[in-house]
């Protein structure tokens, strides 16, 4: 068997897995919600970080997707990829999430803070993927990720989303074209200038 199909067939056996628990989960099974959530976890908190750019408020919003997948687990049917579900989920949530914080300047004090030299931004397990000069192959030292992520904050929520889920999380285009019901070319199109925007304001804080 060559290394594609193996790769195919260890996708093939995680999803039959995956589906199990679902199915369990839909029965009422918490401790196999519990299991299916570890399997997502750090990828959700890495996503709620890059949108929001605050451990606190990415712990928070974490907690606050796995309560509404719970909620909504019984509504799963299998039609899309389990992830794909899952993110539409957390991509509600955190536009919710992100208009509160908006309303309460939380954006802008981030923005004063990191003027002044006072925000904190830690580096994310997850970084965006290495080969410059694009925004999305940086090479992400600890200085960079921290202007990366203030740049993430400060670029329109359409543009943040679409990075952090293409160019930091991995996602295909097929996949992105599922969790935001969109064309794949407007995908692409979209992602081209969400990445313009972020280069942009990369090179105004590396000047």
């Amino acid at each position: 068997m060559g290394t594609k199909s193996l790769a195919h067939h260890s996708s093939s056996v995680k999803r039959q897995e995956e589906q199990l628990l679902v199915d369990r989960c839909r029965r009422g099974d918490r401790e196999s919600f519990a299991q299916l959530m570890r399997l997502h976890e750090k990828q959700i908190y890495n996503f709620t970080y890059r949108m929001l750019g605050s451990e606190g408020e990415a712990e928070d919003l974490t907690q606050d997707i796995v309560i509404a997948a719970f909620r909504g687990i019984r509504s799963f049917r299998g039609e899309a990829k389990f992830s794909t579900w899952l993110y539409r989920i957390a991509l509600n949530q955190a536009r919710n999430r992100i208009k509160y914080l908006s309303r309460r300047n939380f954006f802008a004090r981030q923005r004063r803070r990191a003027d002044y030299g006072t925000n904190t931004v830690s580096e994310s397990p997850e970084g965006l993927p290495d080969s410059a000069p694009t925004p999305e192959q940086w090479t992400m030292t600890k200085d960079l990720a921290a202007q990366v992520q203030e740049c993430l904050n400060q670029i329109p929520l359409q543009a943040r989303q679409i990075l952090v889920l293409r160019d930091i999380q991995g996602f295909s285009y097929d996949e992105l074209s599922e969790m935001l019901s969109l064309k794949s070319g407007t995908v692409k199109s979209r992602l081209h200038r969400a990445r313009a925007a972020l280069r942009e304001c990369l090179s105004e804080k590396l000047e």
